[in-house]
C-alpha cells in the first residue's frame, strides 16, 4: 500500500535563522497528486534538531483565507484542510520515501510527529491522523524502531531500539521541540 511513491524533489535546504526555533536545518520538498479534478501541490517540512532529531509537517499548497473575527491562522488551517484525494496510500509511501531520504542525509534516525486536528476533532483522543499515522509508521519501522505515542497530545514517536532506554529522555526534548512551534 505504501510501497508506492510519486516524484518528489528538494526544494531548498534552510538554515536556521530564528531565535525562536532550535532546529538547525530545514529539508522543504514537494510533489504533485493528480486526481481527476485536480492537481494538488504538497509540501514536506522536515527539521532536524542537534542530537538526531527530526520533526515532520506536510500540508497541501492551497491557497486559504481564514474567516473574518476567526482565533484560527493561516499556519492552523493549513494542516486541517482535507483535500478530498482520500489517497494517503501514495502520499504516505512518497513521504516515508522523503523520510528514508533525509535519514541518509543527516544520519539521524529519531523522529516525532504530532498529528494535527481537524476543526471537527474537538480533543487529541478523537484525533484519527493520530491512529491512521501511528499505525503506519509502526508496519513501516517495525524491524529496528520501537513506534509509539501519547493520544493525550496526539504525538507519535519513532526511536532505534538501542536508544529504547533513553525514551523518556527523548520524549522531553520532543515536548521543549513540540512547544517552540505552538
Amino acid at each position: 500500500m505504501f510501497d508506492q511513491a510519486l516524484p518528489y524533489k528538494l526544494v531548498q535546504i534552510k538554515g536556521n535563522k530564528s531565535k525562536n526555533e532550535s532546529f538547525m536545518n530545514e529539508f522543504i520538498y514537494k510533489f504533485y497528486r493528480h486526481n481527476y479534478r485536480c492537481c494538488i501541490k504538497y509540501i514536506v517540512s522536515i527539521k532536524s534538531y542537534e542530537d538526531g532529531f527530526l520533526t515532520l509537517d506536510y500540508y497541501p499548497k492551497i491557497n486559504l483565507t481564514p474567516k473574518p473575527n476567526s482565533a484560527e491562522s493561516l499556519q492552523d488551517l493549513r494542516y486541517r484542510i482535507l483535500t478530498k484525494q482520500h489517497s494517503f496510500g501514495i502520499i504516505g509511501g512518497t513521504i516515508l520515501d522523503i523520510m528514508q531520504e533525509v535519514q541518509t542525509l543527516t544520519g539521524a534516525k529519531i523522529w516525532g510527529f504530532l498529528a494535527a486536528n481537524l476543526v471537527s476533532e474537538t480533543t487529541n483522543v478523537n484525533n484519527k491522523r493520530y491512529k491512521v499515522y501511528k499505525e503506519v509508521l509502526r508496519r513501516t519501522y517495525r524491524t529496528k524502531h520501537s513506534v509509539f505515542g501519547n493520544k493525550n497530545y496526539s504525538a507519535i514517536f519513532v526511536i532505534p531500539l538501542d536508544l529504547t532506554s533513553q525514551a523518556e529522555l527523548i520524549v522531553k526534548r520532543y515536548e521543549e521541540i513540540f512547544s517552540e512551534t505552538y
